[in-house]
């Protein structure tokens, strides 16, 4: 639903080539003509950029509009909109917004999703809320970053919660056709609630992919899981990772042992440390020994400190800690990960069942598909 459309009008550009990247200073005026709000820009608005060679980045837009509400009466809308560039992804906001308006202090704890369009002489950002019955919209605060997420729940009164951890590049796929939302639909479908979320750098969340590291990862998730553990209905929580979530999941489960009830990792990397100890990663090669400020890996850069973390990860030893029932599934088909890793996880856990699944690639695609949502969704249950 739209809220508030703004019209922009720039006023000028200041540019900053950086060793590292741009930085762009955009000043701009404007005006709101809407019911809820009718007023203009004062002076100070300003989009702040940070462009990246490869064309990612952020931006951060700050400004203050006066004028009055939806009751009449005068007031001041602050908002800071922010979002990450992607040049092969349309580009959403997230704007937070403070007023000293009575009437319109409900925006101050919204969910708000922010879009841009684009005219000859001006651009218009519209406000809307995406929240809707079952579905509801987070945003957390960690280390200065937003991190986004995804509250689902569709049956009456308490339930277990599943929390969602997605992949390597990943995101939570929160929309309908989505990866991780036919594994959220079936969750749903079978009573629990569920609550996933973009890992920072990736998705909708902020943060450069190039500063992700495994450990960073694990702080985002317990983010979440503290969020859920102040929920009201949730009876208890258990943790689903894929990939390199499988991984963060089962060092989360390790740490919060007597916070989880059960755990699953689908396809978990944890054959990412043994890579990172021979100088790979997805196919590009580095020196492990003299590992490198940046290393590129597909399209875009992983930082350094990403693989020298990966080098001394103890990811057995602090998932061994848990002792609750874990369901491990190896993917026959898998080209990224090793099924010899995942064994190694019935090794050092006492309730772990390790399943492999002959036809499924890494991302869990095969005919065997369908059976395993069906047994993690039974295990999960029982």
């Amino acid at each position: 639903m739209e809220i508030l459309r703004i019209k922009v009008y720039l006023t000028g550009s200041i540019v900053t080539k950086g060793s590292a990247d741009t930085a762009v200073m955009l000043p701009f005026t404007g005006e709101c003509d809407c019911p809820l709000f009718k007023g203009n820009i004062l002076p100070g608005g300003v989009d702040t950029q940070r462009i990246y060679p490869d064309g990612t980045g952020t931006l951060s837009a700050r400004y203050t509009l006066e004028g009055v509400d939806d009751q009449g009466k005068p007031c001041h809308l602050f908002i800071d909109n922010a979002a990450v560039m992607d040049g092969d992804v349309e580009m959403v906001t997230y704007p937070v917004i403070r007023t000293d308006s009575e009437s319109l202090r409900w925006l101050e704890s919204a969910d708000l999703r922010g879009a841009i369009e684009h005219f000859p002489d001006h651009i218009e950002i519209v406000i809307s809320s995406e929240d809707r019955p079952g579905v509801k919209h987070i945003a957390l605060r960690r280390a200065g970053l937003t991190l986004r997420g995804v509250l689902e729940k569709h049956v009456q009164g308490p339930a277990p919660l599943v929390l969602m951890l997605h992949g390597f590049g990943g995101r939570m796929d929160a929309f309908p056709g989505g990866w991780f939302q036919e594994w959220s639909d079936a969750l749903t479908s079978a009573g629990f609630a569920t609550l996933r979320f973009d890992f920072n750098g990736h998705g909708n969340s902020q943060g450069a992919f190039r500063d992700m590291t495994v450990f960073s990862e694990i702080e985002d998730a317990a983010a979440f899981l503290q969020y859920a553990m102040q929920l009201p209905d949730v009876t208890g929580i258990s943790l689903l990772g894929h990939s390199q979530g499988g991984v963060v999941a089962g060092m989360l489960a390790g740490y919060y042992h007597d916070k989880i009830e059960k755990l699953v990792m689908l396809a978990p990397a944890a054959s990412l440390k043994t890579d990172a100890i021979q100088g790979q990663c997805m196919g590009t090669v580095y020196d492990p020994q003299r590992i490198p400020d940046t290393v590129r890996v597909g399209a875009t850069r992983l930082g350094g400190l990403y693989f020298r973390m990966a080098q001394k990860l103890p990811i057995y030893e602090v998932t061994g800690q848990f002792r609750g029932d874990t369901l491990a599934v190896i993917a026959g088909a898998d080209g990224v990960v090793f099924g010899d890793n995942i064994r190694r996880y019935g090794e050092v856990m006492p309730h772990c069942r390790v399943v492999e699944k002959a036809t499924l690639d890494h991302g869990l695609g095969g005919a065997e598909h369908a059976e395993t949502v069906k047994e993690v969704v039974d295990f999960l249950h029982k």
